[in-house]
This record gives C-alpha cells, structure tokens and sequence, in this order.
C-alpha cells in the first residue's frame, strides 16, 4: 500500500523520464535483484513482491535503469491478479515504454513475457 501511494503521486511521464541511476554499485544491485525477482517468481512467489517493491524503492531514490523496467511490470503484474486491473496496466504500461526507452531488447524481452502473462 505504501509503495502504490508513492508512486501514485507521480505521474506517467514524470516516471518515464525520471532520472537516470548513475552509481555503478547500485546499477549492479539493481540487475541482482531483477534477476532475483524472476527465480523467487518461479520458486517461492510469495517473496517476489518483496524484491519487487526494493527494486521500485531505489529506482525512485536512486534513479531507473533498464531493471527498473522489470521491477515495474512485476509490480503491475501484481496488482492486476488482486483485481487492481487499471493500476496494475499503468505500470505494465510504463514498464514497456521505460524499456523501449533504454532499448535494451534483454529486459524489453522479458517485460513482454510478464505483460502478456
């Protein structure tokens, strides 16, 4: 609930062009934990959201890179299996803009997988 709070308090475009992750130790973390959100989808789910959330929390202090693509279509994934149907296509939404924007076809790849789940 905090998560979708903050984040509803910017707007599309503001997400879209947000600044960029600049910190190299950080950028890695980042692509760790994209990774990570994959396997615990694939075998223990109920931690996914949890890594989800981490990723989408230094995307916003810290700024996007391409994973931060990856953190949002999960989170959209999410909300849109509670019933969140809107909300959770916003940020599935965003997810394939912010990854046709970084044009790395690796996370645009797995974005559509997990947009057409």
């Amino acid at each position: 609930a905090e998560t979708r709070s903050i984040l509803n308090s910017y707007s599309f475009e503001t997400l879209l062009n947000y600044k960029m992750m600049a910190d190299s130790i950080k950028i890695t973390t980042m692509k760790f934990l994209s990774r990570l959100i994959v396997s615990l989808v694939m075998t223990s789910a109920d931690f996914a959201p949890v890594v989800t959330v981490k990723v989408i929390k230094l995307s916003l202090a810290h700024g996007m890179t391409p994973m931060s693509a990856i953190g949002f279509v999960y989170f959209g994934s999410m909300l849109a299996s509670i019933g969140e149907i809107e909300e959770g296509y916003r940020f599935v939404k965003l997810a394939m803009n912010m990854a046709k924007r970084f044009g790395c076809k690796e996370v645009l790849g797995e974005v559509i997988v997990v947009a057409t789940q």
